[in-house]
């Protein structure tokens, strides 16, 4: 005797085929975007040798560090990127934020006071623990911690 299968399941399976499919175009369509952004992000901070992004100038003994980034967004999400330092004293600095949405593009503002800076440069294993958060709304972020004390430049130096 064959036994037959209640139409719930042929629902079932249906509906677990449907999910399965949207999780791997949605899955696929954030790689795809995430590749385009940092191809995109990538090809504008290295167009062309000697390409400036930032400036750092001395006013007295302190120096102020500004970084100015194009942020272009080749990809099918908006991308948001934000740039901020931890507290650090003597240090200060202004956290930057940019969204930009799909096709378009923005400019990321980042400024930071460094109060002494013969004395940070002289302070052995000085850091400005600062964090570059990147996201793809609404599926995604990537938050990195950098030394932003590598951008700051001994005076009269390179």
């Amino acid at each position: 005797m064959k036994t037959r299968t209640p139409r719930g399941a042929w629902a079932l399976r249906g509906v677990s085929a449907a999910v399965a499919l949207v999780v791997i175009l949605v899955v696929g369509t954030v790689a795809y975007s995430a590749y385009q952004d940092y191809t995109g992000l990538k090809a504008e901070l290295g167009a062309g040798p000697g390409r400036a992004v930032g400036s750092a100038t001395l006013q007295g003994s302190a120096e102020v560090v500004s970084i100015n980034i194009t942020v272009p967004n080749r990809g099918m999400y908006t991308l948001n990127v934000t740039v901020s330092c931890a507290p650090t004293p003597g240090v200060s600095c202004q956290p930057a934020q940019v969204s930009v949405p799909p096709g378009g593009e923005g400019v990321l503002h980042f400024r930071m006071a460094v109060a002494d800076v013969s004395q940070f440069l002289a302070t052995p294993g000085a850091r400005i623990n600062g964090t570059v958060a990147i996201g793809l709304v609404p599926f995604a972020g990537l938050t990195i911690g950098v030394d932003l004390g590598a951008f700051v430049k001994a005076p009269g130096g390179p």
